[in-house]
């Protein structure tokens, strides 16, 4: 899986591998980290190889629901003028569950689009790559599996066969695996079509849920996409068995939240490790400090809904403040207990449902401000962090917004444009949210007064 163009001898192969397949969708990924695109015929792969496809601007612009944001002020006033897109080569590949007709191609707009979030990471791997320093990467992932509802709506309920208890999470345990093994298998064989590099699969601590590593890679697009497509293929599979799957940061105010944890190192031009020493490097200190420093500034990068927030609560192994530690893992930056070689970053602090693109691109955009300004991360935490003075997160989004908005850090990182209308993007979902009554209101509040 490379940034090359797809080439007309791959789709030849393809299709000559994959007569069963009929459809293939072509598709990128917005702001949220939603795939959209369109859906090409067979006899079209070929043409769409060679030429492309065009996009519209707004893509960049859609709220969840695929709402284009006006506020943003890119909707109107740029008259929505197209994208031209390629095919990515090594991204072709067919879906092997369901009927077998189906495929999909990861697309990428020609030239640098200054909205899209693969732009955004890019621009900070390259800042990288002009001092000869490349990021390997890795991308952990937790998810629930649940029943699936009527007409395909979302329904918090466990499958038949596992406990729906969140006191008795089972955690590290195998039932749960065993009892959803034939989706387990899909999944893995479903990546590895796709060539993506999946490690272990473990029960997590609430009802239904499951955690998935990525393994390693010394390109940050790659590690990204590889989690975009990590999230589709856990649907796919699911769809396949009968159920559905969430990233959704926190599903239910009892059960554990799910979290997006970013494995990171850095090394230089002949492979070594920037981050080892004695525990660890100097470089990696001024990093370190760095992605403190800036953790508040990107929190809106993070928690990109209004339900990521409510997985910040004490005591959920979530940090609510940059805190910093060797293996620990109540801290939001931990240094595992490896060393030399595997010498690392785990950044704990973004929700499952958040962009990959932008969470990495904001992990650089940090390490990259506090080498280049030698900060200082202060002592490592011991113990329950949450027991320690830190400087604390925005954990109410209007706060994140708020700081995102204003911050000379992402500005310099993310550029102006991508500030300003994430932004706007952000607090217009956020306000059209915050409106809505909910059987909540009438519940607590109905007889007030």
């Amino acid at each position: 899986m490379t940034a090359r163009r797809l080439t007309a001898d791959e789709t030849q192969a393809f299709l000559e591998a994959n007569p069963a397949v009929q459809w293939i969708d072509a598709f990128l990924f917005d702001m949220n980290g939603v795939p959209r695109g369109k859906r090409i015929r067979r006899s079209d792969l070929a043409g769409v190889a060679k030429k492309g496809l065009l996009m519209p601007a707004s893509v960049f612009i859609m709220d969840p629901l695929g709402n284009c944001i006006e506020e943003t002020g890119r909707l109107w006033e740029t008259g929505d003028p197209d994208r031209q897109c390629h095919l990515l080569g090594g991204t072709l590949s067919a879906l092997p569950v369901g009927d077998g007709r189906h495929a999909q191609v990861v697309m990428a707009v020609d030239g640098k689009e200054e909205l899209d979030p693969r732009t955004v990471l890019a621009n900070q791997v390259e800042r990288f790559a002009r001092v000869g320093q490349t990021p390997v990467v890795a991308v952990e992932l937790e998810f629930y599996v649940t029943k699936r509802g009527k007409n395909g709506a979302f329904v918090l309920s466990t499958p038949d066969g596992l406990s729906d208890d969140p006191c008795r999470p089972l955690t590290f345990g195998f039932e749960e695996m065993d009892a959803l093994s034939a989706f387990i298998d899909d999944v893995y064989r479903i990546c590895e079509v796709q060539g993506l590099l999946v490690d272990a699969v473990m029960q997590e601590s609430g009802p239904g849920q499951f955690e998935i590593n990525l393994k390693h890679r010394p390109d940050a697009l790659v590690a990204a996409l590889e989690g975009l497509l990590l999230k589709r293929a856990v649907k796919a599979a699911a769809r396949a068995h009968g159920l559905d799957a969430t990233f959704m940061a926190k599903p239910h105010h009892d059960w554990a939240g799910s979290g997006m944890h970013i494995h990171l190192s850095l090394v230089d031009q002949s492979g070594q490790n920037l981050f080892a020493g004695d525990p660890v490097s100097k470089l990696f200190l001024h990093a370190l400090g760095g992605m403190r420093e800036s953790m508040a500034d990107f929190m809106a990068i993070w928690a990109q809904s209004a339900n990521a927030y409510r997985r910040y609560v004490p005591k959920s192994y979530v940090s609510l403040a940059a805190h910093w530690g060797f293996n620990n893992r109540t801290v939001a930056l931990r240094v595992p207990r490896d060393n030399g070689a595997a010498t690392r970053i785990e950044h704990r602090v973004a929700g499952a449902d958040a962009n990959p693109y932008l969470v990495i691109a904001a992990i650089l955009a940090g390490m990259w401000h506090g080498i280049a300004n030698e900060t200082d991360p202060g002592p490592a935490a011991e113990g329950n962090s949450e027991t320690i003075d830190a400087p604390p997160l925005p954990i109410a989004w209007v706060n994140a917004l708020d700081l995102f908005q204003r911050s000379p850090i992402v500005r310099g990182a993310f550029g102006s444009s991508f500030q300003e209308v994430f932004s706007r993007l952000k607090q217009s979902e956020r306000s059209n949210f915050e409106r809505i009554v909910t059987p909540l209101d009438h519940l607590w509040y109905s007889q007030v007064a």
